[in-house]
């Protein structure tokens, strides 16, 4: 009986001493407020980091793939909120070819929407910091920087909307 005892105040010892503290949620911290960047943007190939952006402005980081049909439809839904979303600004962010994302800027017509920007994730230094694990995937964040809301999925530009008042 008292091996049983032992044995067991054993095992429950090693348990509470080796147990670790849950941290799977920690990578958010990582973009509470809008993380540092740098992205090649569409057409030029120039180089754009969190320093470029506009202050006192939304943005909406939307990681996405140029051959994603959630993606494509995502994009026709912010041009048909053109007028709703001008005061917003867009960073399309893709971890495919600079011509991939080039070709999907030029086809979508995105060059009438002067707020979105449509940009190459070198490395995937960016897409990291998110932990992405499906496209589109979409983040949101307040005119003084903060982190509002972030979908995965096609959400559409209402939700968006509402994200941001």
């Amino acid at each position: 009986m008292k091996k049983i005892l032992v044995l067991t105040i054993l095992t429950a010892s090693s348990f509470i001493l080796f147990a670790q503290k849950d941290t799977s949620n920690n990578y958010v911290n990582a973009f509470v407020s809008i993380p540092a960047f740098k992205v090649n943007v569409v057409p030029d190939s120039t180089m754009f980091t969190k320093e470029n952006l506009k202050t006192n402005i939304p943005l909406v980081i939307m990681f996405f793939s140029p051959d994603c049909e959630h993606c494509q439809k995502e994009t026709k839904e912010l041009l048909a909120y053109k007028e709703e979303l001008k005061g917003i600004d867009i960073l399309m962010v893709s971890a495919a070819s600079y011509r991939e994302i080039k070709d999907f800027y030029e086809a979508y017509g995105l060059s009438s929407m002067p707020n979105v920007k449509l940009a190459q994730d070198v490395n995937y230094k960016l897409g990291s910091i998110y932990k992405l694990r499906t496209f589109p995937s979409t983040f949101v964040y307040d005119n003084r920087g903060t982190l509002a809301k972030a979908f995965v999925g096609n959400i559409g530009v209402p939700a968006i909307l509402e994200a941001i008042k």
